[in-house]
Formats: structure tokens, sequence, C-alpha cells
């Protein structure tokens, strides 16, 4: 019996010692209060580097760019052309691949030599389609091959639902786009300055003739596109892309980026004559921003949020969260800062100490209207240092909450109670034993005291007198 329960308890340790061993190892977006024509648009915040859409439309519904595209052709020929005074040539295949087309062209002849720059400022300012022809050949050879490139740098930014067949935008129901990878796209496009000091450019001389930017927004004679805080960057028209424009605004120290896609022509505001909404679109989604938004701190640094439990802390079983930084937003200019709401994401029952003043613990959404318009990183306000004692209390408390030790401590307890049922058994059989043999001796004595009585003569009486 010693030797089962030893075997017995040496399981039972052994398979404590495995289970110690186991156990211990998205920005807001607002509606403009204002009639929009496009059937596609994104206005965007340039001020946060996150680039923050703050009014949106379909941003994702597939269009024709029409002459959108040249954007994608400038930034590709300045990627791939380091000295923009080198000199080409329009070739008869050039010419000719645009000839009949009706698409605009600056009238480059067979021959005609032109610096690299010199077809940018054509490409970007007059959206002339010979010019774009005239770079793709000059970069790649051809046109089909530059495309190529065009498509490889739409995809290398997150460009996830743009194709390109030609350098120019002439239609084509496989030369696509959305208002999202368009704004991609121009983005990336103005970190390059020789992009944005050409595509700002309000005027060219050409063959002896002024040009102005195609996009009406900064050309003052048109009073109702005409907008003073409006720059760059790029138009296109084709019947089936209707009008586009992306541009940009800069007031008060706000700057925005407008992209607008497929807006019509047409008579607005009772108007007897054809307006280009493109350019109202984008002019009116900039006023609104001026007028309607403006930065706020709706969060301040070390401002608190909320707090979590600490384990094993010394003098201290909670830490309070803090934002880690102020949050700036932009937002609508009569937004009530009661009405914000904090909403912590992510955030953990308990964290161990010691715990770190500052140290990162989870996030929190700040919600206006039923909508997330930013998210904050929550902080440890304090220093909370570690508690031995309280560390090896839990620790054991931990130990003995996990269900694999509770079985053991179950089996160990069965064992035990096993051993002093048998041990308490054998020695009730022992003492029957015993006095079993008491009994059996003490018959045998009895039995031996009347054998003697049998045999014993009593001594002769003297006789009677």
């Amino acid at each position: 019996m010693k030797k089962t329960l030893s075997i017995l308890l040496t399981f039972a340790i052994f398979i404590c010692s495995l289970s110690l061993f186991a156990f211990s190892a998205e920005a807001a977006t607002y509606e403009p209060d204002r009639t929009i024509y496009a059937d596609s648009y994104m206005l965007i915040n340039l001020d946060d580097d996150s680039y923050p859409v703050v009014a949106e439309k379909n941003p994702d519904k597939r269009q024709y760019p029409a002459s959108l595209t040249k954007i994608v052709t400038a930034i590709v020929v300045l990627n791939n052309v380091s000295d923009l005074s080198q000199k080409t040539t329009m070739s008869q295949t050039a010419y000719e691949s645009i000839l009949g087309s009706g698409a605009q062209v600056a009238g480059i002849e067979i021959g005609e030599e032109l610096s690299v720059e010199e077809l940018l400022y054509l490409t970007m300012v007059h959206s002339a389609c010979d010019a774009s022809q005239m770079l793709a050949e000059f970069v790649s050879g051809n046109s089909a091959e530059f495309v190529n490139l065009m498509n490889e740098w739409v995809n290398s930014i997150g460009c996830t639902d743009t194709h390109f067949v030609n350098p120019d935008g002439l239609h084509d129901t496989n030369h696509y786009t959305t208002a999202r990878d368009m704004a991609k796209i121009t983005i990336e496009a103005m970190k390059n300055p020789d992009f944005v000091r050409i595509s700002e450019t309000t005027q060219i001389s050409f063959h002896g003739i002024n040009l102005n930017h195609t996009n009406l927004m900064l050309v003052p004679g048109y009073v109702t596109y005409y907008y003073e805080y409006a720059s760059g960057i790029k138009t296109g028209s084709t019947e089936e892309a209707e009008y586009c424009v992306v541009t940009k605004a800069s007031k008060d120290g706000y700057n925005y980026l407008a992209v607008v896609l497929k807006s019509p022509r047409q008579a607005i505001n009772g108007e007897n004559y054809e307006t280009k909404c493109s350019f109202v679109d984008a002019k009116e989604l900039f006023k609104w921003a001026f007028d309607s938004l403006k930065y706020t701190t709706l969060v301040s640094a070390d401002e608190v949020i909320g707090e979590v439990a600490v384990e094993d802390g010394k003098d201290a079983d909670t830490v309070q969260l803090v934002a880690k930084q102020d949050i700036n937003v932009i937002v609508p200019a009569g937004l009530d800062k009661s009405a914000v709401i904090y909403e912590t994401v992510d955030k953990p029952e308990s964290i161990s100490a010691p715990v770190v003043k500052g140290q990162d613990v989870c996030k929190a959404n700040i919600i206006y209207g039923d909508e997330v318009i930013a998210t904050v990183d929550l902080v440890a306000a304090e220093t909370i240092e570690l508690s031995t004692f309280l560390k090896i209390i839990n620790a054991i408390k931990t130990f003995f909450g996990f269900t694999a030790v509770k079985i053991i401590l179950v089996i160990i307890v069965i064992v035990i109670l096993s051993y002093i049922g048998v041990v308490i058994s054998n020695n009730k059989k022992r003492k029957k034993r015993r006095q079993k043999r008491l009994d059996r001796n003490e018959n045998e004595d009895r039995n031996e005291n009347e054998d003697r009585n049998d045999d014993f003569l009593p001594p002769p009486q003297p006789p009677l007198r």
C-alpha cells in the first residue's frame, strides 16, 4: 500500500509541475449644406498628414477621368527624367495617335523639337494631348510601354480601382479611376515640387499665343467659376466623363483638395445658359469648408479619459488613463464639446505593475453625432511600483485557480483519503484478528483449566469418630 501511495503522489506532483510550467510560461465626413452636382467628389484636408476626408459622395464609384489622366502622365515623366531641359521631337506616330480624335492639342508639328519641361507645361496647363504623346514616347519609346509605367505607379501608391490605356485621357471603357484613387494620385504627385510649380502655373505662351490654365476657377474673367483662393491642378472632360476637376484652395491657414468627377453641364440657378458644374462644385465645396469647418482641440494632452485596474500595484489598484497628445480635428464651427463622447477601444481589464507614466495602454474613439471623428492614444497618468508581496500572493491565487491544478489537488485529496480509509480498514482488521487470537487463547486456557479439574482427586478425609 505504501508503494502504491508513493507512486500516486509522485504522479500527482509531476502533473502539478507540468501545469505550473505550462501556465506560467477612421475621420468624420460631413454633409455640405449646398447643392453639389457631381456624381462623385471628395474634399480632403491637406493640413493633416493623414489627409482626412471631410466630405464625399460615391468616392469608390468607377468614373472616367478624361484629362485628369495627365496628372499621372506628368508625375511618371518627372519620376523618370532628371533633366527637364532635354529635348525631344514630335514623331509621325505620336502625331497620328490623336489625329481626328477631337482631342485638345497645342498644334505641335511633326519634327518640331521641344524640351520635356515645355511639354509638361503644355500637358498640365493647356491639357495638350499631343504633348502627352510626345512625353510618353520620350520616356518609354512608345505609348503602350509608358502606360505600363503609369499603371505600375498608381498600383504602387495603393490605388485599387484605377486602370489606364493611354497617357492623355481619351475615352476608353477600360480607362477608369475613382475619386478616392484620384485623391491618392494627386496628393502623391504634389510631393514633387516640379509638379506643383507646373500644375499651378496659370498661363503659358506657345507659338506666340497666351494659353490660360484649363481650370477656369483660376481665370478672373470667368465670374461664375473664378475663385481667388484656388490654385492648379488639372481638368478633364469628354462626353462620357462629363466635367471633372482636381484643384486645391488655401484660405486663413486652411488648405483643401477637391476631386470632382462626372459633373454635368447644365443651366443652374435659373440661368438661361449652361454652366460647367465641375468648377461650381469645387468652388462651393471650398466655400462651405472655409465657412463651416474649423480646427478644434477636442482633447488636450493629459486630459483624463478613464482608468484601468492595476494588478500587484504598490499603494494603488487603479491608474488613470489620459490623452497622449492634443487632438486637433476639423469639425463644424458650431460643435458643442459637451456633446462629444469618448469610447475606449481594446481597453484591457487590467494591467500589471510596474506601470510607467506615459505607458501606452489603449485608444479611445472621439464620437460626435454618432460618428467617430478622431482617435486618441491613452497612456498611464502616473508611475505605479510593483508590490512583490502582492505579486507572490496573487501568483499563488492564480496558480490554485487553474482548473488543472484544482483537478490535481482533488486527485491528491482522493488519494490521501483513500489511503486513510485503507489504513483505518487495515487497523480494524488487525484489531479483529488480535481480538480473535485473544478470544482463542482465552478459550484454550479455559479448556485446559477444565481438564485439570477433571483429573483432580480430593485428599482423603479422616474417618469419623
